[in-house]
């Protein structure tokens, strides 16, 4: 007899077993012990992450003899749904049994009295694939189900269901499960299955599972396999083609002091041993991301992927400008991939390409000779040569060298009174529904340029047609404004995320001065008329008609074209 996979072992059985999803399990443990459970029910989320499982409980619960404490697991009702032979607990999977005949024999069926139990509950597994015609005649049962039927309906893609059946359902949706929840609960089950399971390697099987807790009891079942007895990162590494944090880190390293020979070997070796080097690239990004964020704040908490150590050796010989530069190298490199017959060139390019990003500018310096103990005069300059040919001897008549900072460009920023226009054209259920939009984006794992730099934001306003968001970041400040970038911005949220606003961002400081400025100049009444935004028109986002890098445009953008005006310098003689 085969045995049971871990994914199976160690199903949960009782609502105190569940990891993660503790709204979920709340509110249907609630809904038990009130005697008010609704006669269905749609659970939707990413695979693994415990729809079905849910499902089995809440079935198993409201058949369950001791109502206190449903499920008991003892009672005839519990075993019997535990050996998978309860009369009145019907599974079907949607993917197998489509066609409309297979529903209408579940409705003439569902019309009996249980046989068993309270309630006759079907449990409808990948709902979605239902035909049209099936699903139609679904929606015919849950309109007017009989009072002793509960349907539960469990999806990984909710927006394929009819809006109707959705409409007459209580929808739950199921989040990725957190990653230190699913190291812990490995953990957990190495030592109860007597193997020992490396804390960095339950780590690593967390990351790579995703937020599914299904596919992390996979991955650690065959490194079981592999490595008979202890499981360490190496392991790991191994059997999937991953490098360590500490070899992507000394890549990086060797990539910003423009090591080229030693970053090709790397990666010529890296294909040798088969690691996608693609994964690699999105890998990368999360470590610079870390990078910049701890080089920034210095905050070990904000760091997603790698320790305060860690994060300051990657980041010790760049700034956080060049660090951005480098996620940008690899941010275009993502789409090359899939168009490109060597992932191994692509890869390769995008760190050539990051070298370049790397690189500091020339510094110059600014040479003038006078004699002995006459006296300093602004003169013209009459050699420029680089730093590191200076040479360091002073002579006696020749005075140290004169230093001439390099020009540092102005920082798109907004001002106070920017500030201010925003904070009085916003509303709490603006901000609200905003961030519930961007919840998937804020804590998921897109790689992408634009999700990458609002993750390094928070949401501070919204209303009808502007959002703000602030940074403690000043680089994702200026990025976010600069007007190329804001353009792709509005696209990215209007087209993805449905929030058809400007976008624009804030650093902290500003911002923190703006509300309290806010606060007093509305105790006096002194607070400035509502200037409209306007956003940015069709033709406009297409780059047909306005050129977007002209401060005149952005101007008009924020404060309206009629409150703009251009004065033309016509020049002196």
């Amino acid at each position: 007899m085969s045995r049971l996979a871990l994914y199976q072992k160690y199903r949960s059985n009782d609502f105190d077993e569940v990891v993660g999803q503790e709204y979920v399990v709340r509110s249907v443990r609630n809904a038990i012990r009130t005697g008010k459970v609704g006669h269905a029910y749609l659970f939707c989320g990413p695979r693994g992450t415990g729809k079905t499982t849910m499902a089995r409980l809440l079935a198993k619960a409201v058949n369950c003899e001791n109502p206190a404490e449903a499920p008991c697991g003892h009672c005839a009702s519990c075993l019997s749904a535990n050996e998978g032979t309860h009369p009145d607990i019907v599974e079907i999977n949607a993917a197998n049994e489509t066609h409309v005949e297979d529903i209408r024999d579940l409705i003439d069926r569902a019309r009996l009295s249980p046989m068993m139990g309270k309630h006759k509950i079907y449990i409808i597994d990948e709902v979605h694939q239902l035909s049209s015609s099936a699903a139609s005649a679904l929606l015919k049962t849950l309109e007017e189900p009989p009072s002793h039927v509960i349907f539960i309906l469990a999806t990984t893609d909710p927006q394929k269901l009819l809006p109707t059946i959705v409409s007459r359902c209580q929808r739950f949706d199921f989040s990725k499960v957190n990653k230190d929840q699913i190291r812990d609960h490995l953990l957990n089950i190495a030592e109860k299955e007597g193997f020992r399971l490396d804390a960095q390697a339950a780590e690593k099987i967390a990351e790579l599972a995703d937020g599914g807790m299904r596919d992390a009891l996979s991955i650690l079942e065959q490194t079981v396999s592999y490595a008979q007895g202890e499981i360490t990162e190496e392991d790991i590494n191994q059997i999937y083609g991953l490098a360590s944090a500490s070899q992507k880190i000394e890549l990086l390293k060797f990539i910003q002091k423009g090591d080229l020979s030693s970053v090709i070997e790397r990666i010529r070796a890296y294909e040798h041993r088969g690691i996608d080097l693609e994964r690699m690239n999105s890998e990368l990004i999360d470590i610079l991301r870390d990078t910049v964020i701890y080089k920034t704040t210095k905050k070990e908490n904000l760091l997603r992927v790698l320790n305060a150590e860690q994060a300051q050796k990657a980041g010790e010989d760049s700034t956080a400008g060049s660090l951005m530069k480098m996620i940008d190298a690899l941010m275009k490199a993502l789409d090359t991939y899939r168009i490109s017959q060597s992932a191994a060139s692509c890869f390769e390019i995008a760190c050539m390409n990051m070298m370049v990003m790397n690189e500091p500018e020339t510094q110059t310096q600014t040479v003038r000779t006078v004699k002995k103990d006459e006296p300093v005069r602004e003169q013209p300059p009459v050699q420029t040569v680089p730093a590191e040919m200076q040479n360091t001897s002073e002579p006696e008549d020749i005075p140290a060298p004169v230093m001439e900072k390099p020009a540092v460009p102005e920082e798109k920023r907004l001002n106070i009174e920017e500030v201010l226009n925003l904070l009085l054209q916003s509303d709490k259920v603006s901000k609200s529904e905003d961030i519930a939009k961007l919840q998937s984006l804020m804590t998921g794992m897109q790689v992408d340029r634009c999700a990458v730099n609002l993750r390094s934001t928070t949401i501070a306003a919204s209303g009808k047609d502007s959002i703000l968001f602030v940074s403690k970041m000043p680089s994702i400040v200026a990025r976010m404004n600069e007007p190329e970038y804001n353009r792709e911005l509005y696209e990215y949220l209007r087209d993805r995320y449905k929030i058809d606003k400007m976008p624009f961002a804030a650093d902290q400081e500003t911002y923190d001065t703006a509300v309290q400025e806010f606060i007093r100049r509305r105790k006096d009444g002194t607070l400035p008329a509502v200037v409209p935004v306007n956003k940015y028109k069709e033709e406009t986002v297409s780059g047909e008609t306005e050129n977007l890098n002209d401060p005149v445009t952005r101007l008009t953008g924020l404060f309206g074209r009629d409150l703009v005006e251009v004065i033309e310098d016509g020049g002196r003689n």
